[in-house]
């Protein structure tokens, strides 16, 4: 699976191609939603009356951070840090909180976890996003179960009015000659008649790499995801639109492990499959419905096979779930904005010889009051009916005021919770890099309170905001050591999943951007966290005490250059066994040049001076390649 055609001279003539002159220039074909988002309110709301912490990164940003996979996006989101999972997947935490306290959603559906109970967010190519919108703070009032310290909706592209169609080709390679990657994103959007469709595909080929060469465990896998994703469109009437979509993600790993009871290359295939369908209906001239029903799964399989000889072992689960959705949002009394929808979600875990299936039923109301121009009011509460743990409501409450044309305030206070899943009350997992983690059928959900306070300043090219959190966790489920378990000549440490303790998170968030004179602009997002675990009165594990992304960014519509400078640093932070890791700061760079209409060329170098973090999502090997180059050509019709 080595890709020995990505070489330096491939990066050096991107290099030269970029600072050839063109007489055409045009912008890419970039399509901007402006200030309106959807997660947070589930209706298209102006960011400006959302009292609440967004942070939304459109397509045109996500290409110029060079991120071939959502994990990548998400590397450099405010208060969101990679948290190290088993498997060699990418998970991040939110506000100091588990990866499981972060609702990740797929156009407002949620996804089905996976191997230990995540979502591997480096199955998701970003050639089908067309923006994300991170909603920091509790969600539980709207979404439920799992949105306790937020939500990440990832939106994908829409059927446009026209034709519109578009190709990237990429590859890349590490400065130590592996780490080789291709990939390929096509896509093609439009309308005829009453018709609509987008479709796009996926193919990210990326080799192994070894930045340890000391024991003959690979850091980094042989990784190779094909996928792919469609949306249809109808119109029934001028006020009703049907639609469908399916997406589709295959995986393979390939990689060496080293574990108490030897040496083993391990294969890895998974297979995402969600397909849903709907109806958006015009219910008066302030009014809308909304249905959407649909099917999602996730196929695991695991192969280990002894380097020394021996027989292979394989391990194999299946996680499916079936969801309905129903919701109406509509004006009342002029200053009133409704929504109140029912939801029903019904699971199915089979992981090896054990099999359960739970379901739950919610419904929620939210009122968005507008008091005047300048200020607002929301009240929502969401009641839940889970058959495994019982009932749980989740109230919130939410208030905006302008105090000038240049200032705004926000505060809000929500409660949450997060349900035990499947794998923790009957499955766990009897295969783990050096573990055993026994299920509870006892555990209780976790519940939350969550408080934020804010303010937001614009004036003309400048703006700033501050927000100041605080997440109360009650009933946290841990791992608990109970014993040995004897294998063969090994003793493998047993653990079981309790409620056993209370939590703690609190932070500032800061963020801030200027525009600067000929076409440059200036941004910084820094966060400050700090943490406890109730039961031992320490930090919790893996949460950066401080986090801060810096970029300086220049564009040009009458040269079509584009660049980026971006400085990503992450703090200490307390790790299994009593360490506490250093803290790393990386530097990425990117350009990129529209060289005709339809054509431009790009290049980047991510960790350009090869620092190597203590902890950068992985566990047993390095999380990062070290210095990576890249490039690639695109085409926008």
């Amino acid at each position: 699976m080595k890709n020995k055609i990505l070489r330096i001279p491939v990066l050096a003539g991107c290099i030269g191609s970029v600072l050839i002159p063109a007489s055409a220039m045009a912008e890419p074909g970039y399509y901007e939603t402006g200030e309106v988002v959807v997660t947070a309110t589930l209706s298209e709301t102006p960011v400006s009356q959302i009292p609440a912490a967004i942070e939304v990164i459109s397509k045109e940003e996500i290409t110029e951070i060079g991120a071939k996979t959502f994990a990548d996006v998400l590397t450099e989101v405010q208060s969101v840090s990679l948290e190290p999972a088993s498997g060699r997947q990418s998970v991040a935490r939110m506000r100091g909180l588990g990866s499981r306290h972060a609702l990740v959603l797929l156009d407002g559906m949620r996804l089905t976890a996976g191997f230990q109970d995540v979502v591997d967010l480096s199955d998701i190519p970003v050639g089908m996003i067309e923006r994300v919108e991170v909603v920091r703070g509790s969600g539980s009032a709207l979404y439920g179960s799992d949105a306790v310290a937020g939500v990440i909706n990832i939106i994908t592209r829409k059927p446009s009015e026209d034709f519109h169609a578009g190709l990237t080709l990429r590859g890349g390679e590490s400065s130590r000659a592996d780490a080789a990657t291709i990939v390929t994103d096509g896509w093609l959007s439009g309308k005829s008649g009453k018709f609509g469709y987008v479709a796009s595909g996926t193919w990210n080929n990326k080799d192994r790499y070894d930045r340890d060469d000391s024991d003959l465990m690979s850091d980094g896998d042989d990784r190779i995801v094909g996928a792919a994703h469609t949306t249809l469109s109808y119109d029934l009437s001028p006020s009703v639109k049907l639609f469908l979509g399916f997406n589709y993600a295959d995986t393979e790993l390939q990689g060496y492990r080293t574990q108490t009871s030897g040496d083993f290359e391990r294969q890895v295939d998974t297979e995402r499959i969600a397909a849903y369908a709907g109806l958006d209906a015009a219910t008066g001239q302030e009014s809308s419905l909304h249905v959407r029903a649909w099917h999602s799964s996730y196929d695991w399989e695991s192969n280990m096979i002894p380097i020394a000889g021996g027989t292979a072992s394989t391990s194999a689960l299946e996680q499916t779930s079936h969801q309905a959705e129903a919701r109406w949002t509509g004006k009342i009394a002029g200053i009133h904005r409704v929504t109140a929808g029912v939801e029903y979600r019904q699971e199915d875990r089979t992981d090896g010889d054990l099999q359960h299936e739970a379901d739950n039923f919610g419904t929620f109301i939210q009122d968005e009051v507008q008091i005047d121009d300048r200020a607002g009011l929301v009240l929502g509460a969401r009641y839940d009916n889970h058959s495994d743990f019982g009932s749980a409501t989740s109230p919130k409450v939410a208030l905006w005021y302008r105090l000038s044309d240049m200032l705004r305030l926000r505060a809000s206070y929500g409660e949450g919770f997060r349900a035990p899943t499947l794998y923790e009350l009957y499955t766990g997992s009897l295969y783990t890099k050096k573990k055993i983690v026994y299920a509870n059928a006892d555990l209780d959900a976790e519940r939350s309170r969550s408080y934020e306070v804010g303010a937001d300043l614009a004036w003309k090219g400048f703006s700033f905001g501050v927000t100041a959190f605080r997440n109360d966790m009650r009933d946290m489920i841990h791992e608990v050591f109970v014993g040995y378990v004897k294998e063969g000549k090994n003793n493998i440490p047993a653990y079981e999943l309790q409620n056993i303790s209370e939590a703690m998170t609190r932070g500032i968030e800061l963020t801030a951007s200027l525009k600067l004179p000929y076409g440059f602009t200036v941004s910084d997002e820094l966060s400050f966290i700090d943490t406890e675990d109730g039961s031992t009165g320490e930090d919790l594990f893996y949460v950066p005490d401080v986090s801060n992304t810096f970029k300086l960014a220049y564009g040009s519509s009458q040269s079509g250059f584009r660049g980026n400078i971006r400085v990503v640093t992450a703090g200490k932070q307390w790790i299994e066994g009593g360490e506490r890791a250093d803290g790393y700061t990386l530097v990425n760079v990117y350009a990129s040049r529209q060289v005709s209409d339809v054509a431009g060329l790009f290049l980047g170098v991510d960790n350009i001076f090869d620092v190597e973090p203590d902890v950068y999502g992985n566990i047993g090997g390095s999380g990062s390649t070290g210095t990576y180059l890249y490039g690639g050509v695109t085409f926008n019709l």
